[in-house]
């Protein structure tokens, strides 16, 4: 229906108001609203429809004064507490690096490369930040499965044990997956179980990496259970429940089925490290040597046999994998403290603002970030604690490596994206169309399984 050429007019003056583009749609869309909600009860209060189009626009106010007002209110604003915390971050993985560098073969040619990586790291987390964050929800099929072609195709180049560039690559998984999920999200105990099978796929391209696997499985698992506590699939809760429970002990068994022994015999030394002292359970008893031995603040005790610095000698890694074993030997439980409390305002910082996400891809593509980011921090904690003898990812932006911490600031980029310009996007539910419901992916109709490969769309 053709709008009344006042009405037109009016919203036409509001938006050449307001400077921000992405703004002016769904701006404009809420004032046409209420003005024909206002026509609407004048017109049944009796005054035609000219007259009750005025009285509705005079209601609004000026258009001018109105549209300075709407783009004072609405203009991309980057969250600045993240954004601090962040920097923050970055500096003090800098900071750190430079420390770490007497104790680390070559390490002023890696702190050297560090600093580049981090200059490219910054440039990539602004292109993140200027990015539209909806074409994960305009193309989710493209995105995550042109990801697990990437990824398959550097594991058979590179082949098994040496595809650790993958690793890094696997981050954006969780965040891919986010954007299947949205796509998925109507479709039903069907679409619940084929978001299921497609977070299988790049757990089973890990290199044998469980830590990567157990990463990608609890962020990925954590998104659809949020899906489903939502009533986002429209399915019952108990059984979707049990569906998800299943999948889980696929995932789970897949580090087993790759070797039943070896996964055996690896579990009892990550149990009791003291059964292979000068193999695999070296290092989980250099850790308990060196965090028995560390004080509260400043340097730890000296270890009998071993220098005071010689003892970090023993820990491979002290910049990369445990590099906060070695800082906690070094000045003290307080480090720490201190770490857990970064990493803590970040996260409980982006949790704030995803709850306030108005949209279900916003809401997601937050949640499959803020998930990946929490696993890294706490899977590294625990491995520098002793709790989890496997090998950690990365601290992100504190531990030395350039692929993590470029891939970290990518998603940071990304996260910090969606809380500019989240408040704008809605989601926009498709209409049956001829008899099927356009949003669900495989239906039965009059007898036929009808697969639909027509992805979800949003405004």
């Amino acid at each position: 229906m053709q709008q009344p050429s006042k009405i037109t007019e009016y919203l036409e003056a509001v938006r050449q108001q307001i400077r921000w583009k992405k703004a002016q749609s769904p701006v404009l869309e809420e004032i046409n609203n209420h003005i024909t909600d206002q026509k609407n009860a004048f017109l049944s209060e009796g005054y035609n429809e000219e007259a009750a189009i005025d009285k509705a626009i005079a209601e609004m106010g000026d258009p001018f004064v109105v549209g300075e007002q709407l783009d004072r209110a609405h203009r991309p604003r980057p969250d600045w507490p993240l954004l601090v915390i962040t920097a923050t971050m970055l500096v003090l993985g800098l900071a750190i690096q430079f420390f770490v560098r007497p104790d680390v073969p070559l390490g002023e040619w890696m702190f050297g490369r560090q600093i580049l990586w981090a200059g490219i790291s910054i440039l990539v987390m602004f292109a993140a930040y200027f990015l539209d964050f909806t074409i994960i929800g305009k193309y989710p099929k493209f995105i995550f499965f042109g990801l697990c072609t990437i990824t398959l195709a550097s594991y058979l180049l590179k082949g098994e044990g040496r595809g650790t560039s993958t690793i890094y690559l696997l981050l954006l998984f969780p965040t891919a997956f986010a954007g299947f999920v949205y796509m998925m999200r109507k479709g039903g105990y069907s679409g619940l179980i084929l978001c299921g099978v497609a977070f299988i796929i790049p757990v089973s391209r890990t290199n044998g990496n469980v830590t990567v696997s157990f990463l990608i499985w609890i962020s990925c698992l954590l998104i659809l259970a949020a899906a489903v506590k939502k009533g986002w699939f429209n399915v019952r809760k108990l059984l979707a429940t049990l569906i998800l429970a299943i999948q889980t002990v696929v995932v789970l068994s897949i580090p087993f089925l790759k070797g039943k022994q070896y996964f055996f015999d690896k579990m009892r030394v990550i149990l009791n490290p003291t059964l292979d002292p000068t193999g695999y359970g070296y290092i989980s008893a250099v850790i308990q040597r060196l965090l028995s031995h560390s004080q509260l603040i400043g340097q730890g005790l000296p270890i009998r046999g071993y220098g005071d610095y010689l003892a970090l000698k023993l820990l491979p890694a002290a910049n990369t994998n445990f590099l906060l074993t070695y800082l906690i030997y070094r000045f003290g439980w307080i480090v720490l403290i201190g770490t857990i409390a970064i990493f803590s305002a970040f996260i409980m910082r982006a949790i704030i603002l995803c709850k306030k996400q108005k949209s279900v891809l916003g809401f997601l593509v937050s949640l499959a970030i803020i998930s990946t980011f929490s696993a890294q921090f706490i899977l590294y904690i625990s491995s520098n604690l002793g709790f989890w003898r496997l090998d950690p990812l990365s601290l992100p932006l504190i531990s030395y490596g350039g692929r993590a911490l470029v891939t970290n600031m990518c998603l940071i980029g990304l996260l910090l994206s969606v809380f500019r310009t989240g408040d704008l996007v809605t989601d926009k539910d498709e209409e049956s169309v001829g008899g099927i419901n356009s949003s669900r992916f495989i239906q039965y109709d009059n007898g036929q399984i009808i697969i639909n490969l027509k992805s979800h769309s949003i405004k």
